[in-house]
């Protein structure tokens, strides 16, 4: 079996030795350089596809749907006038979690929660 694999990298050999290495024109590099300054191409700054706005505007709104979600299953009563009553305008279901059912919900979250930062991590790691 490798007697068949060096019959074979021998004729490889063989075979770039013969055809040898192509010179390129003398002006070649003279003609790209041309080339790529008569592009004049400017580069645009880099710019999130999503806004930074956006992502605070989006965790607004989870951190008061879990604030608020939290408040109409919690029995809190708070000393101010923030208590709205929201149960009597709507009656919104009771979701009963198993605990086993809830620890799968939380890891899951940790791990979406960890891609962001893994990605900078090897962003950094192998920049090119």
């Amino acid at each position: 079996m490798e007697k068949q694999f060096n019959r074979e990298d021998e004729l490889m050999k063989r075979l770039l030795n013969e055809a040898g290495t192509e010179r390129p024109s003398a002006d070649l590099k003279k003609r790209i350089m041309m080339t790529v300054e008569n592009r004049n191409v400017t580069i645009k700054p880099y710019q999130p596809l999503i806004p930074k706005f956006m992502w605070y505007l989006l965790a607004a709104c989870l951190v008061s749907a879990v604030a608020g979600l939290y408040m109409m299953y919690a029995d809190v009563s708070l000393s101010w006038s923030f208590d709205l009553q929201l149960s009597q305008y709507f009656d919104m279901p009771r979701i009963d979690l198993s605990r086993t059912m809830q620890y799968a919900i939380a890891f899951i979250a940790l791990f979406f929660l960890q891609i962001p930062f893994l990605k900078r991590f090897l962003d950094r790691e192998y920049r090119l």
